[in-house]
């Protein structure tokens, strides 16, 4: 990411900012069209934010068809670091993670955008909390959203280590689940 930006500031300080001295171009800052070079330096910075993070997998182990999965990302859980991960596969919608789930308390679920919040149904094996719910209404706030922020508790059997949250982004999510409709073998509406 520092790599991207300083060859973005680089480019743009070796053509167009330099005012002389050794073998720099010269040039007049009054003359100079700074549209491009600024441009260029703010995509390169967009682009340090966009990446893929909805992907289908085909065959998971112990996993019937097609699942729709984001990218894991390290969440603080109050002990350690856990991984976490969303998963849509056969008309559920599970955050799985590595560290066990205390459900015990009303505010454990998700919301998209700040909105509704969703509250978890199920915890399974200790470890992932799951939505049951998966309808068309509920896909349609992931597909119109641009984040969707989890609410979740862990330990159940320690001291209460208080609520955490994580978000996913959305975008890329609409190509993905067209992706996953097409691979569960349902045309794409």
């Amino acid at each position: 990411m520092q790599v991207t930006v300083w060859f973005a500031i680089r480019a743009v300080m070796s053509g167009w900012i330099f005012t002389g001295g050794g073998n720099l171009p010269v040039c007049d800052l009054r003359e100079t069209d700074w549209r491009g070079p600024v441009l260029f330096a703010v995509l390169c910075v967009l682009s340090l934010g966009a990446r893929a993070e909805w992907s289908v997998r085909e065959s998971i182990p112990g996993v019937a068809g097609c699942v729709l999965e984001t990218e894991e990302i390290s969440l603080f859980d109050g002990y350690q670091d856990t991984r976490l991960k969303l998963r849509l596969g056969n008309g559920v919608l599970q955050v799985r993670t590595d560290s066990n789930i205390d459900l015990g308390f009303d505010d454990v679920g998700l919301a998209v955008d700040g909105k509704d919040f969703v509250p978890a149904d199920v915890v399974v094996d200790e470890k992932h909390i799951q939505f049951n719910t998966v309808d068309e209404a509920f896909l349609e706030q992931f597909i119109r959203g641009r984040a969707v922020r989890l609410y979740l508790r862990f330990w159940p059997t320690y001291p209460a280590t208080g609520r955490y949250e994580a978000s996913f982004s959305l975008i890329g999510f609409t190509r993905a689940y067209h992706q996953y409709k097409t691979c569960r073998g349902k045309p794409a509406s």
